[in-house]
């Protein structure tokens, strides 16, 4: 539909310029063709002009408009825009509205002549198959867009999670190499390593990853705040943990691909009510997964006692996660060279070594 709409746009432009300029017939005959022309036009952009006023609310940043400026990029969809923009709206309609819209319109561009739209197409459909379970699929999409290109920092990080999410600890730290060799950086590629570290149940290096994220910078998706909030509740630090998920709250969008809203608020509230505090401590604490999985801990159906103690005794001794010393290890990270680009210099194998057990 989009090639027709396309190819139909270029055939009344050409005939509006043949008529105006090569048919004799009077200006207001011309006038009249032109203006007919133009609407014509409009009609068949408007895909495109709904999708520019989505981008204009979105740019302000506002989490209450997030609703509304969905809702146009899911109109701007079925009316049909430009690949580009077909790829940007479809993704925040994957995030947050109708996903089976979002996959039908990245479907329809996966297969552009474009490299760089197809790349871009491919890692977010390769979300939508992450989020119905199905991670061989979302693999196999997110490696293809990788051929495509091969600097994509959020294609490295969904990657990341997809292999974390299969337990393929090996390919994880092949693919965060790649990352790191290509120059790719962002906040979700250093979020991917504390989720590494906390289901690996190394809490403190998790910590400390995370405090350096947040000493650099405020993210502005609810995700690292979550997983903060999972490695104070590991040292019974639960008003810490509170005020981290409150603290997501105010992102400029939350990331619904991990907890919505909704959830996040319910959680919040099941450790401040004192009746719940432990059950929701203990569940949370006992489902590392959680740090990958886009649901709430389950809660065990036992007696549990009430607590109001925001530092739950018993717990293990808060680092202080500011001291990063202890993440240089002595012994020699293991020889993956088959499994990573081999034109990795010394530099890279450093940073690997630092970085990972």
């Amino acid at each position: 539909m989009r090639k027709y709409k396309t190819a139909a746009a270029l055939l009344i432009i050409v005939l509006m310029v043949a008529y105006t300029f090569f048919v004799d017939s009077s200006n207001e005959a011309k006038l009249i063709i032109l203006i007919a022309g133009l609407v014509v036009l409009a009609v068949l952009n408007r895909g495109n002009a709904v999708y520019a006023k989505a981008t204009k609310i979105l740019a302000r940043k506002n989490p209450a408009e997030l609703e509304s400026a969905v809702r146009l990029m899911e109109k701007a969809l079925n009316l049909g825009c430009s690949e580009n923009n077909t790829v940007i709206a479809a993704t925040l309609v994957l995030q947050h509205g109708n996903i089976e819209k979002a996959k039908k319109s990245l479907e329809e561009v996966k297969d552009s002549s474009s490299k760089n739209i197809r790349a871009r197409a491919k890692t977010s459909l390769s979300m939508y198959y992450w989020l119905k379970g199905d991670l061989d699929t979302a693999i196999r999409l997110a490696e293809e867009a990788k051929e495509d290109n091969k600097k994509s920092a959020n294609l490295y990080a969904n990657l990341c999670t997809y292999y974390l999410a299969k337990n393929d600890k090996k390919s994880y730290k092949k693919t965060l190499a790649e990352a790191f060799h290509y120059n790719a950086t962002s906040i979700a590629l250093i979020d991917i390593q504390a989720i590494y570290f906390i289901i690996s149940s190394d809490y403190k290096k998790a910590g400390v990853t995370l405090e350096k994220l947040f000493s650099q910078t405020k993210p502005g998706y609810s995700a690292p705040y979550i997983h903060y909030a999972m490695v104070y509740l590991k040292y019974g630090h639960v008003r810490d943990a509170i005020n981290m998920l409150k603290d997501s709250l105010s992102t400029s969008f939350s990331n619904t691909s991990l907890l919505s809203e909704e959830e996040i608020e319910s959680m919040i509230e099941g450790l401040e009510n004192p009746d719940t505090r432990l059950k929701w401590v203990d569940a949370i604490n006992n489902d590392r997964m959680l740090a990958l999985k886009a649901e709430l801990p389950r809660l065990r159906k036992i007696a549990y006692e009430r607590s109001e103690s925001d530092i739950i005794p018993g717990y293990p001794e808060l680092p202080d996660f500011r001291d990063d010393s202890f993440m240089a290890k002595d012994d020699e990270l293991e020889d993956e060279r088959e499994d990573v680009d081999t034109t990795l210099n010394a530099e890279d194998e450093a940073w690997l070594e630092k970085h990972q057990d």
